[in-house]
């Protein structure tokens, strides 16, 4: 090889290096000149024009109220082929390391509005975005959200394969994914003057989601909570704490809507707590909806086949009279296996089934039965079940403080059937029940002797000595109260006209 072979291939190299050169810095120079244009800042830029790399240190950036702070944000393995040959931006990877968001999400005016919604109709016609690896490591967030409420997560990791972004596609859904993973740590949400939800640990891993130790807390004393509502109406006051909450066979699907299905969803070691002042409340006036018209409205369609809860107890607590304690119910030992949550009108099993066992103030089986088809708009239901070994004490733990009235007797058996609607219940109820006496007390918690004697003329004699079978017909429904009342109202008659 002679010497002016030599000198011409250094020559070529040393040209595509200067050209490689200048790429680079003109690359950079756009990048930084597009990045200035956005009000993005950062410390240090590096570019590979070769490789069609790009990685930025110390990243700042504001959006409105929103600060947004990374050590680094790379992306790397831009294909330069599909963008030429497709007009689609397709990179190998994207990181970013330590991104903090603080400040406030703030309400946006309808001219804003107007202005994103013109923004979002041409980003519909960007090109495809395709990322082979996604990894978003020690994402930090401190916010105040639109509601004015404080939002906290120690630390976000996210990991994606195979992302495609799609915003040519009507679908709600514009993105898909072969594999997904996100572990989020010390999250803390505050969501109304005296409740807030965290949680321990959340990890999502394709189509299983588990939950460490959620808890949704009071953030005032029962004494106290009432004075903070905006208006009194029917607000209990919410404590949970659940040890584990598994989610098993997520899929999400986009046709003509957004369906999920799940295979499975556990409670386990859950602990549930209503407390109610009754003393403060207005006329309530907003309809509840029944369980199976709230599910059939839900804006997406949604199939879940089993629902477990294990290890469980369930307290609720009502205040109503000053100067009583409140009333308490007691379920412990709890354990309820939910079916067939589904309100697709294809469906084939119709019964949506609740199966529930208790301990009814930790000494009485309870055994419930409950079923109702989500897409029937009458929102016909059956509830039945039994109830055994009530003892006056239990009895008088809620009746007595919510209306001064003392029981005192021994239930031994008690099963209902009802069936019902959202207007009218209907249904029988049979007791067994023995040495039954009503007393009705004064403020100072003394028997009103002459009105309990005259009560206690009409208890039956039958009660004394043996089971009574009653038809409990045409009880309405309050439908600014819960599905739970008009269960209660609907066994109160029942227990009145076995009773008296």
């Amino acid at each position: 090889m002679n010497k002016k072979l030599y000198i011409k291939i250094a020559l070529i190299l040393l040209t595509i290096i200067i050209l490689y050169k200048v790429a680079d810095i003109y690359g950079t120079r756009k990048i930084d000149a597009f990045l200035k244009s956005k009000d993005i800042a950062y410390k240090d830029v590096s570019v590979n024009f070769l490789l069609g790399n790009l990685s930025l240190k110390d990243v700042k950036y504001q959006k409105d109220s929103l600060h947004f702070k990374a050590d680094k944000i790379a992306l790397d393995g831009f294909s330069y082929i599909n963008y030429l040959q497709n007009e689609e931006f397709i990179f190998s990877d994207l990181e970013t390391d330590d991104l903090k968001i603080s400040g406030n999400f703030l309400h946006q005016s309808k001219k804003i509005d107007t202005i994103k919604n013109e923004e979002n109709t041409k980003a519909k016609k960007l090109p495809k975005i395709k990322i082979q690896e996604i990894d978003l490591n020690d994402i930090e967030i401190d916010v105040l959200k639109s509601d004015k409420f404080p939002l906290t997560v120690k630390n976000i990791a996210i990991e994606i394969d195979d992302f495609e972004l799609d915003t040519i596609l009507k679908n709600s859904i514009p993105f898909k994914y072969s594999d997904i993973k996100t572990s989020i740590v010390g999250f803390e949400s505050q969501f109304s003057e005296v409740q807030k939800v965290k949680f321990k640990k959340l990890n999502f891993e394709t189509d299983q989601i588990m939950v460490d130790s959620l808890e949704i807390v009071p953030l005032k004393s029962k004494d106290e909570y009432i004075y903070h509502l905006k208006q009194k109406t029917e607000e209990e006051l919410l404590t949970l704490v659940a040890k584990e909450i598994k989610v098993d066979n997520i899929q999400l699907t986009q046709k003509d809507s957004m369906s999920f299905s799940i295979d499975n969803i556990l409670f386990d070691d859950v602990f549930f707590n209503l407390y109610l002042d009754a003393t403060h409340l207005q006329e309530r006036t907003r309809i509840k909806s029944l369980y199976s018209k709230s599910l059939r409205e839900l804006p997406f369609n949604i199939d879940v086949k089993k629902i477990d809860i294990i290890n469980s107890e369930i307290v609720y607590e009502e205040y109503t009279k000053k100067g009583n304690d409140a009333g308490i119910l007691v379920f412990d030992d709890l354990k309820a296996q939910i079916q067939n949550i589904n309100n697709n009108e294809s469906k084939v099993e119709k019964l949506t089934t609740v199966n529930i066992q208790s301990k009814f103030m930790e000494t009485s089986p309870l055994d419930i039965t409950w079923t109702f088809d989500i897409n029937n708009k009458n929102d016909d239901f059956r509830i039945f079940g039994s109830l055994m070994n009530v003892s006056s004490k239990n009895m008088s733990a809620f009746i007595k403080p919510t209306t001064n009235v003392k029981i005192e007797g021994q239930i031994h058996k008690m099963y209902f059937d009802f069936e019902g609607n959202n207007n009218v219940s209907n249904g029988k109820m049979e007791m067994d029940f023995k040495n039954f006496d009503i007393q009705v007390l004064d403020d100072e918690k003394k028997k009103k002797t002459i009105i309990s004697w005259v009560v206690n003329l009409f208890v039956k004699d039958s009660s004394k000595n043996g089971m009574v079978k009653v038809d409990v017909k045409e009880i309405e429904r309050n439908k600014a109260k819960s599905f739970w009342n008009y269960l209660w109202i609907s066994i109160e008659k029942g227990l009145q006209k076995s009773l008296l």
